[in-house]
């Protein structure tokens, strides 16, 4: 389901608050000196590089991801997904129908809603479950992913190596 535009926002802030999130484009690097890093995140939190990532590994990014997160998830629980200050869903990771872009009236017409990609490529692609327990955000200046949560990490864990991910933290 694609969120309104005030829920969008209202869960851009939860993001801003909950996992003090600095968005910024100048940094583009692989520091975690604490005035450095994006976010602070509850723990367990790990991050991975994407720089050595072939394209054959990046095609395999959504489907390894969204069983990741499937994974995390137990039946019936939501997910948000978002693409920073462009719109956000909230959706059931079983259910591979709400995982897709949508065209959605605004006030001139008509617009796209693009679902969030798994690699960061020019825009924060964030995944989360609705009560912040775990998450996957996607930092496209910095080329990583930062990944908490109990639930989700192991599943990370277990792809990343597939994946050309390099562990980071």
């Amino acid at each position: 389901m694609l969120l309104n535009e005030q829920e969008t926002r209202d869960l851009e802030e939860r993001v801003l608050l909950k996992l003090h999130f600095r968005p910024a484009a100048g940094y583009r690097g692989h520091s975690l000196l604490w005035w450095k890093r994006p976010f602070r995140l509850p723990k367990p939190w790990a991050v991975y590089a994407l720089d050595d990532m072939s394209q054959d590994q990046i095609e395999q990014m959504a489907p390894a991801v969204k069983k990741a997160l499937l994974q995390a998830t137990a039946p019936g629980e939501r997910l948000y997904a978002l693409d920073w200050y462009h719109c956000a869903f909230l959706y059931d990771p079983r259910k591979e129908n709400e995982q897709k872009s949508v065209k959605e009236a605004d006030g001139d017409g008509k617009y796209r809603a693009a679902f969030p990609f798994y690699y960061p490529d020019g825009d924060y692609y964030f995944f989360l479950d609705e009560e912040f327990r775990f998450g996957y955000l996607g930092h496209p200046w910095r080329n990583e992913i930062w990944a908490f949560g109990e639930k989700l990490l192991p599943e990370l864990e277990r792809i990343a190596p597939h994946l050309g991910w390099k562990k980071l933290r």
